[in-house]
């Protein structure tokens, strides 16, 4: 099998892996987890992020503390925290977490929370400073790969704030967006260095930053 040389560049999202094969691994796991957890009213949706939808898993890396093979599958779960209800999520997604584990897949949950006082806070600062930095990083996310019957209903929210602003406001506001998104980016480059030969660094993050800011505002314009 033939290693890529280099990542597309005229795309976000690309579930094949380094060496080509199309991993329908995502997708099935994304859509397990939404049938999963719709039943719970706080779910907004689920997405992928890291290597499987980057295009740079490796299914021969080992990890040393488990002895499991291939890169991990990644996963942003969000979740509406204006809602005050018991239920949790967390039991299920550990239960299909172990279930994959025994598998031989290892997939990384990470909790996005949404409030709309997140939101509405995020909007009414003069300047995005550090400390802004969670809320708008769960709000950026919204544009990614992702699926869920209420990721448009936030959406909206979002895109609703943001036509409130100032023009020049909203300009920078998609700004912060696009550099949040493609400051994540930015970690996953000493592990693309390691696994793609003729990776070109500022050609990638040039065209990330293209397209991230493309996709901000057809989501969010």
């Amino acid at each position: 099998m033939v290693r890529k040389s280099k990542l597309p560049l005229d795309t976000l999202f690309d579930t094949t892996n380094i060496e080509g094969e199309e991993n329908e691994k995502v997708f099935e796991i994304t859509e397990r987890i939404e049938k999963e957890l719709s039943q719970f009213p706080e779910f907004i949706g689920v997405f992928s992020f890291g290597s499987r939808i980057k295009g740079y898993a490796d299914e021969n890396i080992i990890e040393s503390k488990t002895g499991m093979s291939g890169s991990d599958y990644d996963v942003y779960v969000f979740e509406d925290r204006n809602l005050k209800v018991k239920d949790t999520a967390f039991g299920v997604l550990c239960e299909i977490g172990r279930e994959y584990r025994k598998k031989g897949i290892k997939i990384q949950f990470i909790f996005q929370l949404l409030s709309m006082e997140n939101l509405c806070s995020l909007f009414a600062m003069t300047d995005v400073v550090d400390f802004a930095y969670v809320p708008l990083l769960g709000f950026s996310n919204l544009c990614g790969f992702g699926s869920g019957e209420k990721i448009e209903e936030w959406r909206n929210k979002v895109k609703e704030e943001i036509s409130k602003l100032p023009k020049e406001k909203q300009e920078t506001m998609f700004q912060l967006f696009s550099d949040c998104l493609l400051t994540c980016d930015k970690k996953s480059l000493s592990k693309i260095q390691e696994r793609i030969p003729d990776f070109d660094k500022e050609a990638y993050l040039n065209a990330r930053r293209e397209l991230w800011t493309k996709r901000v505002r057809e989501i969010y314009g």
